[in-house]
């Protein structure tokens, strides 16, 4: 029977709009289309000139919150995880830098851990391998809580699987 049995695998590849920096951004721009409210207000006192010097200095603060605003969003959309493919007890990491596969971090299926912590009330799955941070995906692109949640149980189920299979195999 032991040979009728598949190896086991848990695969992970991001999608085509995923895989390109903008499309992500625009992703989490269209989901949170709330932040981008602001905007609309900057481009409607663009098209009516300010005509104190207190209106234009207010326009200029909320045109550089919001410079602040979408370097973040930027620099959080940078890295972004395009794979995790896992055979057996090997995991492969794969990184997106922009739109381009940086780096493949390999590791061993026990010595990882996947959690989700919230910074300053935001999701962020971290990717662990005992106390160092392998990397940490936040909300942009597909990736949501109920995203991060699924990925999270898969993740251990399969984690789980594997431990059985030792087992019955040994």
């Amino acid at each position: 029977m032991a040979g009728r049995l598949k190896k086991m695998q848990l695969n992970y590849n991001t999608t085509h709009t995923d895989q390109s920096f903008l499309g992500r951004v625009f992703l989490f721009a269209k989901r949170n289309y709330w932040l981008f409210i602001v905007d609309i207000i900057i481009i409607i006192f663009l098209i009516i000139p300010p005509y104190d010097w207190e209106e234009t200095r207010l326009l200029l603060i909320m045109i550089g919150l919001l410079l602040i605003r979408d370097i973040i969003i930027l620099s959080i959309s940078s890295k972004h995880l395009g794979k995790f493919i896992a055979k057996g007890n090997e995991v492969i990491i794969g990184i997106l830098n922009r739109s381009k596969f940086k780096e493949d971090v390999i590791g061993w299926l026990p010595d990882l851990e996947l959690e989700i912590k919230y910074k300053f009330g935001i999701p962020v799955l971290f990717i662990m391998n005992g106390n160092e941070v392998l990397f940490k995906q936040y909300p942009v692109g597909i990736w949501t809580v109920d995203k991060m949640r699924e990925f999270l149980e898969s993740f251990y189920d399969y984690k789980k699987e594997q431990a059985l299979w030792k087992i019955y195999k040994g």
